[in-house]
């Protein structure tokens, strides 16, 4: 069996779609596609829009597979590749690479770039679990094995694989080499310290992040948070980890107060430029170290590895919360009604007002930037997800997608005008076009981080312009309708709820869409 037939056979078993951007290291995989039929490659037209799809696929609950072109290729989708690592996305991420020999074989050396680009490509790519150039054919069933379960054990992740054309070609022998993923646990030891930890406190709060990225873990948290009766900060950050109309759902928290932070899957709890805590720590992870940054000052009095569920189904309380917790949560849910009332009165569309709109869409969101969690009702499993930690932008067109395709499920992806540009709109609607959804953009005329951080740098100084922080980007998303898609502009609050709903059964009839608003900041 050729190489190149031998790896589809093995991908298959984890999913039923490649995202490609072929190039002329691809003929024997193109060649085996055409046999096997499974899985089915999808051409995405850039690498940034095909990684992101890829993502977007893997949260779908399938494993995302890209297939990218030698060193131009890897580069490309470096940043994407980023993005999967640093929140704990799945990824198998499959090189072509230049062939070695220049005579004496059909795959060897044909053009000037085979040359040019022939490199060790696998040590441009830092952000990765795994990496390793197939080097024989020998070791084409231990290595994509490997691969797939570096990739799908905890921390999940991306791991790449350079196939050079002359071994994508060669035959191998057809076994297989099992290799499940792992699955980290937590010793009971452990879990009778963080219990006890836990009765001894009097104002505990639950620091989270991304303990929502398997359905389990969702539900171990809100279960243990509410029998435990502690408040959960970030009940939605990256991704939904508690229900937004939970009992224990907090939007603000003072830490200085907390005896007792549990933090789950989170690698910056708490910004310490503003804030001093003086609590008992314990840090649930399944990797609670996060070696990847150079430098981490977070403290942790009980650093437990282990997964959300193994660690919540184990640890079991009851507690009676302070008298005025419920209280102070619905009093915080007021002051969010009570705002949007206000905002919905207002001439321009302020993002919270938006952000709140989108959230009555019941769709489930990608958010690149601008949408603001606390304002949408965000109840279920992977009803949302956020930007990616390493926060590399213009993941979101292309996740969207992705996730859609995996699931079936309607989709709306809220971008900021910057955000779209970096999602390659393009190479977006070539994709969007057959798996349509709904885009929101913020439009704010600027990148408004670039513009908070020369007032947070200079505090003291007025500026009546930003150089270098000023984008426009005009009419460039009516090129919608160049495909058939729909195209809506919006400035006032009165016209948001009407055009979401147009731009949402657009997506429902199978028309791609792309709401535009232009919101200000306070």
């Amino acid at each position: 069996m050729d190489v190149a037939e031998f790896i589809l056979r093995e991908i298959s078993k984890y999913t039923d779609k490649v995202f490609i951007v072929s190039g002329t290291d691809y003929p024997a995989f193109i060649k085996a596609e055409l046999k096997l039929k499974n899985p089915e490659f999808v051409v995405v037209p850039h690498e940034i829009t095909a990684a992101s799809t890829a993502m977007g696929y893997s949260l779908g609950g399938k494993l995302g597979v890209l297939m990218v072109h030698t060193v131009p290729g890897t580069l490309n989708s470096l940043g994407i590749i980023a993005n999967a690592y640093t929140s704990r996305i799945p990824l198998l991420v499959i090189a072509g690479k230049s062939p070695y020999t220049d005579k004496g074989s059909t795959a060897s050396r044909t053009l000037r770039i085979h040359w040019t680009q022939d490199a060790d490509q696998e040590e441009l790519v830092k952000y990765v679990k795994w990496k390793f150039e197939i080097r024989d054919p020998s070791q084409v069933p231990a290595a994509i094995s490997r691969a797939i379960q570096i990739a799908l054990s905890e921390p999940q992740g991306p791991v790449y694989l350079a196939i050079p054309r002359e071994v994508s070609i060669a035959k191998v022998e057809e076994k297989e080499v099992k290799m499940e993923p792992f699955y980290p646990g937590v010793p009971e030891s452990l879990v009778e310290r963080a219990k006890e930890m836990v009765l001894k406190a009097s104002n505990p709060v639950i620091i989270t992040w991304r303990a929502g990225r398997k359905e389990s873990w969702f539900n171990s948290l809100k279960d243990f948070a509410d029998s435990a009766k502690i408040p959960v900060l970030n009940y939605v950050g990256e991704r939904v980890n508690y229900p937004s109309n939970g009992k224990m759902a907090v939007d603000r928290f003072n830490l200085k107060e907390a005896d007792l932070i549990i933090e789950v899957e989170t690698e910056v709890p708490w910004i310490p430029r503003f804030t001093d805590v003086d609590a008992k720590i314990i840090k649930v992870d399944v990797e609670p170290s996060y070696s990847y940054i150079p430098y981490y000052e977070f403290p942790c009095d009980l650093c437990i590895q282990s997964s959300v569920d193994e660690f919540f189904s184990k640890l079991r309380i009851e507690r009676k919360p302070e008298k005025d917790l419920e209280e102070t949560i619905e009093r915080q849910r007021e002051e969010k009604k009570e705002r949007i009332n206000k905002l919905a009165d207002l001439k321009q569309i302020h993002p919270d007002y938006l952000s709140y709109e989108i959230g009555k869409l019941k769709l489930t969101v990608f958010n690149e930037y601008d949408l603001n969690p606390k304002y949408g009702e965000f109840n279920s499993f992977n009803s949302y997800f956020g930007d990616p930690a390493m926060g590399h932008l213009g993941w979101a067109l292309g996740a969207g997608v992705g996730y859609k395709m995996a699931t079936g499920k309607d989709v709306v992806i809220t971008v900021g005008d910057g955000s779209f540009i970096f999602g390659v709109p393009t190479a977006f609607y070539y994709v969007a076009k057959k798996f349509p959804v709904l885009v929101v953009i913020f439009d704010n005329k600027s990148w408004k981080a670039v513009e908070r951080a020369v007032k947070e740098v200079y505090p003291e100084e007025k500026f009546d312009n930003y150089p270098g922080a000023e984008i426009d980007i005009d009419d460039l998303p009516k090129t919608i309708e160049s495909i058939g898609g729909y195209y809506e502009y919006v400035e006032r609050p009165n016209e948001v709820e009407d055009a979401l709903m147009r731009g949402k059964e657009k997506g429902k009839s199978g028309i791609p869409a792309i709401i535009h608003a232009r919101i200000f900041h306070d």
